[in-house]
């Protein structure tokens, strides 16, 4: 069975709120990670944090994408199947579908779980300081435990707003430089202009 340092476990859990995917893979569960072609430094910064777990290096792939009628670029590894990563399936996965688990604030601690879930998901607006995460695929009852998770943990002020017909996390310009100050210094620097704000 492999074994997950306390960094790795903050690693994934910010990688499963965002881009990451648990399968199910044989008897157990392993983890999917994704990235197009313009992130594959991001990639290989969470290649280099967890390779102990990795069945190999990441690897280039050209598919083509029969919706938009063009190839798509994306580098991509996986774990190996373990049951280690059976619990967080189970944590955060219901009929395989990918939801935010009711003790969120129990797994949602460290500010490094935090800056890799912006990483995968957060962006800065372009007319104000104001932050967004797109939690496109949560429930409204999802997104309304992770605002009280980001309020409980973090101290940071965020809100539920709608966006066509999905949800998504919106973080006011009032607490930004908060939640930038706490997850900087693990932002990988390709990455730092998600977090560079305007004075």
């Amino acid at each position: 069975m492999l074994s997950l340092n306390q960094r790795q476990k903050a690693i994934l859990v910010g990688t499963i709120l965002g881009d990451g995917h648990l399968e199910q893979n044989g008897h157990h569960v392993r983890l999917r990670l994704d990235q197009g072609i313009k992130q594959a430094d991001y990639l290989a910064w969470k290649y280099g944090e967890l390779e102990n777990l990795a069945t190999g290096k990441p690897r280039f792939i050209k598919e083509f994408h029969k919706r938009k009628n063009v190839f798509v670029e994306r580098m991509h590894f996986s774990t190996y199947s373990d049951e280690v990563f059976d619990k967080w399936r189970a944590l955060f996965y219901k009929n395989k579908t990918k939801e935010v688990p009711r003790n969120i604030c129990e797994l949602l601690v460290s500010p490094l779980s935090l800056a890799v879930w912006f990483m995968d998901d957060g962006y800065k607006r372009n007319d104000c300081n104001a932050l967004r995460i797109s939690t496109d695929s949560f429930s409204l009852r999802e997104h309304k435990l992770l605002v009280d998770c980001l309020l409980k943990n973090f101290s940071i002020h965020s809100v539920v707003h709608k966006k066509g017909d999905a949800f998504n996390i919106y973080i006011p310009q009032a607490s930004s430089q908060k939640f930038c100050g706490l997850i900087r210094p693990y932002i990988i620097d390709s990455l730092l202009y998600k977090v560079s704000l305007t004075p």
